[in-house]
């Protein structure tokens, strides 16, 4: 009689109405390359993957007497693993467990913690949970098998680490139905999609260098294949598991592949990628035939930091600011939207070296999409080794972790998972962290989704105003405004961020104005903001006339600034003008400063697609459309006219 093995990757759902989920592709890899193997197949039966976080009991229970149930565990299940092992083995105490994942640490110390915990899988999976079956089989030791380990009757023990092999020869889970079964659930189902495996970089924040340090690439035969097979199943949302996509010439191949599935097919209706940060025009030219597909309309061009000393600490180098600027300037021109990523509490950053950080983006041209995410420390990467943490004097807190956009659980048996942020170095007080958030959140909420980005813009250029002189002063008046709502809601975001210092809240919250689902601070800050935009300019002009603007200039330039944010139940929208601001900015961002021009216009949008409840507007403006800016009817999907008067 054949053993029953079960892989379990829980992942989280997504959305409010429709659930969204995730394939699980690791656990069906790892199945995948080991029922390739003759002696498994016939020995040894895998159950039906359990693919979210459902009822532990309950998944416990649709189990047919267990052998042996493997867990692909990251930081958003972790926790609910750990229960589900432990209750696993008070139903079944015979029940081998296995662990693995990019959470699982790189020594053998959680076998001590744990004792429902049996083996231990470092890095790469496919190979070691093959080996581990056929051991078992055959009764011989896990001592010969790499990158594994097990706990003996009195000690645990860690065997030799081997590197990755040098190919990528693995049998497709999507192509040898692994994933049938599950398609017959009621369930909206996303795909991730590896053309390559590892990462040639080893920035210290991150664990994927450290664990996967060749690129090895997957046969073009199987990615096609794979690609198709998605389309052929309606897969709306594919993501590129690669870290650098954009890194080989056969890229482009995959993304011609890619837009003609979405002609033919009319699926996948999204790609979204990781891109290498070196190839730039390489990547332009991939990204346009993207975006002219509706495929994906932004770019992610990640910095981490701007700070030489941070860089040098993490061991990366950026794409040279010149360089940058120049790239941004033409994909503004072309239309083409890009995202810079930055990362709080690094070790060496200052308050001052990242908030100088944001506004020197800002300068470069990146006026639409920026995001900060929290520096984690990941049990795997090199910032996780105790001698990095003494060297930079690093402190964390253990917060509980939501993944943005996703509903947080009301049942009380859910298990709730935890992140490790760091919120002090050496060089940043957990204070200072505590701004530092507060700055970010006010850059991408009033400048990137665009609350006063063009009072912003126009004082910079016009009068020298530099970005992080503009938005200190700005928060300055903000945190001493009493009795209003920008005190109110600055509050409220400080608050926030002082939350996750104390380890209260996470990094995202719930906010009951705007739906069910977890938002960033930023997404709150600006919802909050422009649900009640007539207040907030009442409260803001006061503040803006100390920069001596020309009285008809101000208040034209204030009248564009407040009715080019998109609001509730309107179709078309006209805004009588004195001045060009329109096409003033628009050379701005393209890298083409010109004079602004005194000519009686008439701003005209059309919009296809009007909104009617700040519900509807979070999801469908902030959340799903921030990356193509449809938080400003300047956007690139709404219809603009301008009529000269």
């Amino acid at each position: 009689m054949k053993k029953n093995v079960y892989i379990i990757q829980a992942n989280p759902l997504y959305g409010e109405t429709k659930k969204t989920v995730y394939i699980p592709c690791a656990a069906g890899c790892i199945a995948a390359y080991a029922w390739a193997d003759v002696k498994i197949a016939s020995r040894y039966r895998l159950g039906k993957f359990i693919y979210s976080r459902t009822d532990i009991k309950s998944a416990i229970a649709s189990l047919e007497s267990p052998y042996l149930v493997a867990f692909s565990c990251s930081v958003w299940n972790m926790e609910y693993n750990k229960a589900f092992a432990k209750m696993l083995k008070d139903v079944y105490p015979k029940c081998l467990v296995v662990f693995g994942g990019h959470h699982v640490s790189p020594d053998a110390s959680i076998l001590n913690d744990f004792d429902f915990i049996d083996i231990l899988v470092h890095g790469g999976g496919e190979e070691a949970f093959k080996d581990i079956l056929l051991a078992l089989d055959e009764s011989s030791s896990f001592e010969d098998i790499p990158n594994i380990s097990f706990r003996t009757a009195d000690q645990e023990v860690k065997t030799t680490h081997r590197i990755c092999p040098t190919t990528v020869d693995y049998p497709s889970p999507y192509l040898n139905g692994y994933f049938d079964e599950i398609l017959k659930d009621n369930i909206n189902f996303s795909a991730i999609i590896e053309t390559n495996r590892g990462c040639p970089n080893k920035c210290a924040f991150c664990d994927w260098g450290d664990l996967e340090t060749k690129v090895r690439l997957f046969p073009m035969e199987k990615v096609e294949e794979e690609l198709r097979w998605m389309a052929e199943n309606k897969i709306e949302y594919i993501y590129c598991g690669d870290a650098n996509f954009g890194l080989f010439d056969r890229d482009e191949t995959i993304t011609d592949l890619i837009t003609n599935l979405k002609k033919e097919k009319k699926y996948p209706q999204k790609f979204r990628v990781s891109f290498t940060k070196n190839r730039i025009e390489f990547v332009r030219k991939i990204n346009t035939k993207l975006s002219d597909n509706n495929l994906s309309n932004s770019q992610t061009l990640s910095f981490q930091s701007l700070s030489p000393r941070v860089l040098k600490s993490i061991g990366r180098k950026n794409l040279d600011l010149d360089h940058f600027k120049q790239i941004m300037a033409l994909y503004n021109d072309s239309g083409i939207y890009s995202v810079s990523e930055l990362i709080l509490g690094l070790p060496e950053e200052t308050y001052l070296s990242f908030c100088e950080g944001l506004c020197t983006l800002l300068d470069c041209g990146q006026h639409r999409a920026i995001t900060v995410y929290p520096c984690e420390l990941l049990p795997n990467s090199k910032m996780g080794n105790p001698d990095f943490i003494a060297r930079y004097g690093i402190q964390t807190v253990k917060t509980p972790y939501y993944q943005i956009h996703c509903e947080v659980p009301k049942n009380s048996s859910d298990v709730q998972e935890y992140s490790d942020i760091v919120i002090s170095t050496n060089t940043m007080t957990s204070n200072e962290w505590i701004y530092s958030t507060v700055f970010s959140c006010y850059i991408q909420a009033l400048h990137n989704l665009g609350l006063t980005r063009t009072i912003a813009v126009y004082l910079r250029y016009e009068k020298n105003i530099s970005y992080f002189d503009f938005y200190s002063e700005l928060l300055r008046f903000f945190e001493s405004a009493q009795d209003t709502l920008v005190n109110s809601v600055y509050e409220q975001i400080k608050t926030l961020a002082t939350g996750v210092v104390e380890g209260n809240n996470a990094w995202v919250s719930t906010c009951d104005e705007f739906g069910k689902t977890t938002w960033g601070f930023e997404e709150i800050l600006f919802s909050k903001l422009a649900s009640n935009l007539s207040t907030f300019f009442i409260e803001i002009k006061s503040h803006f006339k100390k920069y001596n603007i020309d009285s008809d200039i101000y208040e034209d330039l204030m009248n564009y600034q407040k009715n080019i944010i998109k609001q509730l139940d309107k179709e078309k929208i006209s805004i009588p003008l004195e001045y060009d601001f329109f096409h003033y900015f628009n050379n701005i961002y393209a890298g083409k400063h010109t004079s602004l021009k005194k000519v009686e216009n008439t701003l005209t949008i059309c919009d296809d697609k009007p909104i009617y409840d700040w519900v509807e507007y979070a999801r469908e403006v902030v959340w799903y459309g921030r990356r193509e800016e449809a938080t400003l009817y300047t956007g690139s999907q709404y219809k603009i006219s301008v009529n000269y008067r």
